[in-house]
C-alpha cells in the first residue's frame, strides 16, 4: 500500500496555516513532525476513457456513468468486467429518442452529440436493473435488466423508456427526465410503485417540446416503457423570462422519512445578485407537490471579538451533501439521537456576485429533525412570501393571500399553497475555519465506534479523513493528494463497520478504493501525531517512528507516552550576565494522550540550571525560555528538556564573554553615516544587540561573530563619544568614536571622463580628513558615474 513520499510545493494549506501560527519560527521542527502529506499509496483503481459522472454499488459491482460509457467493475479490486456504449449519438431534430437516425447521418440538422451520463439508478422492485438517464435522446433513459446469474451483464436486455401517446398534451413528455444543464435524480418505492422525483436545471436553450421540468414527480409505468405524471400538478417549472437569469443549480437529493428533500443554490430573490443556498421540502406521497416548501441554510464561522462582539461569516455556496446517522459523540454534541438523519455538507464562499467558489470552506451538520421543526417555528407572514420564480409577482397566490400552513405534516388545505421561508436555518462550522484556505468539493461520513468520521475531498484533487467534532479540534488523519482532478461529490461508502470497508472515490476519468481504517501509520512523523490519531487506526509509537503493533517486533511499541525531541536551539550562546530568551524548536513539548497541550510539567534546563520558561509563547513545537547568568565562560553545555515521562538533551549551548577588540575608523564627519566596523570575539552572541554613540543608535548593517558594522548617527558638534554595545543584559564599551567638521568639496577635476571610465579625480576642498573614504558621483555623458577616492592625505586628494 505504501510508497515513496514525493514531494509537491503548495498544496497543504493547512500545514501552511499551522506555520504561520508559530510566527515564522520553528518552521523546519514543525513541518518534521508534522504529517507527511505527501505520501503515495497503491490504491485499487480504475480510469475510464472519459470523464465519470455517477457511481452505484449493486452486489458486488461497481456501475460506473461516464461520458459516452457504462462501465461494470468487480468491487474487490475495481478490474472492468464490462461496459457498453452510449455515444456519440447522432441528433437529428426529425428523430425521436429510441430511434435509431444513423440514416440522416447525411442529413443537414444531424449532429453527434456526446452522450453525458447524467443520472445512474438503480431499480430492484420489478428485476434487477440498471436506469441511465443521459444528456442526448431529450433526456430521457434506459434500463439494462441484470440477470440474476449475472448481474455484469448490461448489454444483454437494454429498453429505451420512452412511449409516447396520442392522449398526452401537447408539448408534455413525462419521459424526457433530465437536463443536460444540471440534474438530481431520486427513486423511490411508495405503495407498489416507483417514483422519480426529479430537479432540474433549465435555460431558454431547451425548446417548450422537450418539456423538462425544473421540479417534478413521475410514476415508472408497470409497463416499465415510460413514466406518467399523476396529474398537472406533478411539476413546477421557472418561468420562462428568469430561465437565463435566474439558474437553479441542483447539488443534492434524499429521503427522509415520509419527505423528499432537493438542495440547491440559486440567486437570494430574482433581483439580487448574491447566491445562496437552499433546502426544498416535499412530502412523498405528495403527488401535486402542494407541500412544496423552501428555505435558505447557511453554514456560518463565528469569531468571539473584544468587547464580546462576534463577527459572522457565512459559506453561502453548498458543495456537496451527504446524509447518515451520526456516531454517539457527535450526537450528543449536536443534540441528536443514534437513529437521526443528519444532513452534512461542505459549504464554500462564493466571489461576489457569483455562484463560483472560493478558496474558503465549513463543513456543517445539519439534524433533519432539526429541519423540520424550523419549517414548522417560521411559518407566519413575516417569513413566508410566493415562490415568484415558479408564478410571477401577479400571479393569484402570490398577494392578497395567506401563506400560513400547517407544515409539520403532508394535509393540505385548499387555502394554502407552495411557498418559500426568508429566514435562514443556520448551522456553525464544525471544524472552525480549519478548512477556510482550501476548496471541498465532497463529503460522505461513517461511524467507528462511537466517532463519526468524514471522508473529504477537495478542488486539488487531494482526499482526507478526520472525526468530525463539535469541538473543533480534529485535524485529518488521512490527508494525500489522490489526483490532480477535483474530487468529484459523488461518494460510495460501503460496509463502514467491517474491517474491510471502504469509499469510492471520483476524481475525472478515475475512480479510487480507499479503505475506511486509514492508510497505515507511516505518515505520522511525530510521536505526538501518531498517538492523535483515531483508535481504531491502531497506531503506536516505535522507536522513532509510528507504526501499527505487528510492524513493531522489538516490544516498545506505545500508545501512551511521547518523550520530546529537539530538533534546533537558537541563539546557540549567550553572554555571562544572561537575559538571552532561548527558543528551543522540537516536537512533543508538553504532550498529553487526550490531545490536550500541557506544559505544566515540562522544563527546559542549561546543565543544572533552570531556563525559566514562558509560558504564553510556548507550543508543542517551541519552547521559549530565558536563561540567567553565569560566572564564567562554559561551552558546550548540555540543553535538557524534560516533560515528566523523559527527557530529550542537546549539547551546543555556551556561555561566552563578548569583547570589542578594535574600532575602525577611529572618527568621521558629524553628518554621520560613517560605516563603523566594530571587531572582537562573540558579537553574535545573544538575541539582540544594539550600538550606541553619544547616546543614539548607530544603525547596524551586519552581524558575525567577529565583526559588527553600523552606520554612525548625526551628532551636533564636533567631539568624542564612547562606543556602547549592549547584548541582551550585557554592557560593553569601547574607545571613543572622534565627530569632526563635515567636509566640503570646491571643485574637482577633470569635470568630464570617457565612459569606459579610469579617469584620474581630483577633489579640492576643506575637511576632506574628516572622511576615511571619500565617494563622488558625477555626471558623464548623462550616465551617472561612481568615483572613489581612497587614503585622503590632504585637503586637495586625488
Amino acid at each position: 500500500m505504501k510508497g515513496p513520499a514525493v514531494f509537491a510545493p503548495g498544496i497543504l494549506v493547512l500545514l501552511f496555516t499551522l506555520v504561520q501560527k508559530s510566527y515564522g519560527e520553528c518552521k523546519e521542527a514543525l513541518v518534521k513532525s508534522e504529517m507527511n502529506v505527501n505520501m503515495k499509496y497503491q490504491l485499487p483503481n480504475f480510469t475510464a476513457e472519459t470523464p465519470i459522472q455517477n457511481v452505484v454499488l449493486h452486489k458486488h459491482h461497481i456501475y460506473l456513468g461516464a461520458v459516452n460509457y457504462i462501465y461494470v467493475l468487480n468491487d474487490k479490486d475495481l478490474q472492468k468486467v464490462a461496459e457498453y456504449k452510449t455515444g456519440p449519438v447522432l441528433e437529428h431534430p426529425d428523430c425521436f429518442p429510441c430511434q435509431d437516425c444513423s440514416h440522416k447521418a447525411n442529413l443537414s440538422g444531424g449532429v453527434w452529440e456526446d452522450n453525458i451520463n447524467m443520472a445512474l439508478l438503480i431499480d430492484t422492485y420489478y428485476d434487477d436493473q440498471l436506469i441511465s438517464c443521459g444528456s442526448v435522446h431529450r433526456g430521457t433513459c434506459q434500463r439494462h435488466v441484470l440477470p440474476p446469474s449475472n448481474t455484469a451483464d448490461i448489454q444483454s436486455e437494454v429498453h429505451c423508456m420512452y412511449s409516447p401517446q396520442a392522449d398526452e398534451e401537447p408539448g408534455q413528455c413525462p419521459d424526457c427526465v433530465v437536463s443536460a444543464l444540471g440534474t438530481k435524480v431520486l427513486i423511490s418505492e411508495k405503495d407498489r410503485f416507483i417514483n422519480f422525483f426529479v430537479g432540474n436545471t433549465i435555460n431558454s436553450s431547451y425548446h417548450p417540446d422537450h418539456s423538462l421540468h425544473s421540479i417534478s414527480v413521475r410514476r415508472l409505468k408497470e409497463t416499465q416503457d415510460g413514466f406518467k405524471f399523476l396529474t398537472d400538478q406533478s411539476y413546477i417549472d421557472v418561468l420562462p423570462e428568469f430561465r437565463d437569469s435566474y439558474p437553479i443549480k441542483y447539488v443534492q437529493a434524499f429521503e427522509s422519512n415520509h419527505f423528499i428533500y432537493f438542495l440547491t443554490v440559486q440567486r437570494e430573490t430574482l433581483d439580487a445578485q448574491t447566491f445562496h443556498t437552499r433546502i426544498i421540502r416535499f412530502c412523498s406521497v405528495d403527488s401535486g407537490l402542494h407541500s412544496y416548501m423552501e428555505m435558505p441554510l447557511e453554514c456560518i464561522l463565528t469569531e468571539k471579538r473584544r468587547k464580546r462582539s462576534t463577527r459572522e461569516e457565512v459559506f453561502n455556496i453548498l458543495q456537496a451533501a451527504y446524509v447518515s446517522k451520526p456516531g454517539a459523540h457527535l450526537a450528543k454534541q449536536i443534540g441528536a439521537n443514534l437513529y437521526d438523519d443528519i444532513l452534512y455538507g461542505v459549504f464554500a464562499q462564493s466571489k461576489p456576485d457569483s455562484a463560483e467558489p472560493m478558496n474558503r470552506s465549513a463543513v456543517c451538520a445539519f439534524p433533519i429533525k432539526y429541519v423540520n421543526e424550523f419549517f414548522n417555528k417560521i411559518v407566519n407572514k413575516n417569513n413566508v412570501r410566493c415562490l415568484q420564480h415558479f408564478y410571477g409577482p401577479n400571479h393569484e397566490h402570490c398577494f392578497n393571500r395567506t401563506l400560513l400552513r400547517n407544515s409539520s405534516g403532508c394535509e393540505v388545505r385548499s387555502d394554502e399553497y407552495r411557498t418559500e421561508f426568508t429566514t435562514a436555518l443556520q448551522r456553525v462550522d464544525l471544524f472552525m475555519g480549519q478548512f477556510n484556505q482550501v476548496l471541498l468539493t465532497s463529503i460522505s461520513t461513517f461511524i467507528k465506534g462511537d466517532l463519526t468520521i468524514a471522508n473529504l475531498g477537495t478542488s486539488e484533487g487531494r482526499f482526507m479523513q478526520v472525526v468530525v467534532s463539535r469541538s473543533g479540534s480534529s485535524t485529518p488523519h488521512v490527508n494525500f493528494r489522490l489526483d490532480s482532478h477535483p474530487v468529484s461529490p459523488e461518494a460510495i461508502v460501503e460496509h463502514p463497520l467491517n474491517q474491510n470497508g471502504y469509499t469510492l472515490v471520483v476524481t475525472g476519468k478515475k475512480i479510487t478504493k480507499i479503505p475506511l481504517n486509514g492508510l497505515g501509520c507511516e505518515h505520522f512523523q511525530s510521536c505526538s501525531q501518531c498517538l492523535s490519531a483515531p483508535p481504531f487506526v491502531q497506531c503506536g509509537w516505535c522507536h522513532d517512528k509510528c507504526v501499527q503493533l505487528e510492524e513493531c517486533p522489538t516490544g516498545t511499541w506505545t500508545q501512551e507516552i511521547c518523550l520530546p525531541t529537539i530538533y534546533e536551539v537558537f541563539p546557540t550562546s549567550a553572554p555571562l550576565e544572561g537575559g538571552t530568551m532561548l527558543t528551543v524548536c522540537g516536537w512533543d513539548f508538553g504532550f498529553r494522550r487526550n490531545n490536550k497541550f500541557d506544559l505544566k510539567k515540562t522544563r527546559v534546563l542549561l546543565g543544572n540550571e533552570s531556563c525559566t520558561l514562558t509560558l504564553s509563547e510556548s507550543t508543542t513545537n517551541m519552547l521559549k525560555c530565558t536563561v540567567g547568568p553565569a560566572v564564567n565562560e562554559h561551552f558546550n553545555i548540555s540543553i535538557i528538556i524534560a516533560n515528566g515521562r523523559g527527557t530529550a538533551q542537546y549539547n551546543t549551548f555556551s556561555y561566552v564573554d563578548p569583547i570589542i577588540t578594535s574600532i575602525s575608523p577611529s572618527y568621521g564627519p558629524k553628518t554621520g553615516g560613517t560605516l563603523l566596523t566594530l571587531t572582537g570575539k562573540y558579537l553574535n552572541s545573544g538575541n539582540s544587540r544594539h550600538i550606541s554613540i553619544g547616546g543614539k543608535t548607530c544603525t547596524l548593517k551586519s552581524v558575525s561573530d567577529s565583526i559588527l558594522e553600523c552606520y554612525t548617527p548625526a551628532q551636533t558638534t564636533p567631539t568624542e563619544f564612547p562606543i556602547k554595545l549592549k547584548i541582551d543584559l550585557a554592557n560593553r564599551e569601547m574607545n571613543s568614536f572622534s565627530y569632526q567638521e563635515d567636509p566640503i568639496v570646491y571643485a574637482i577635476h577633470p569635470t568630464r571622463s570617457f565612459i569606459s571610465g579610469g579617469s584620474t579625480i581630483t577633489a579640492v576642498g576643506k575637511n576632506l580628513h574628516s572622511v576615511s573614504v571619500l565617494r563622488m558621483v558625477i555626471n558623464v555623458q548623462e550616465a551617472r558615474r561612481n568615483f572613489t577616492v581612497v587614503s585622503p592625505l590632504r585637503d586637495s586628494c586625488t
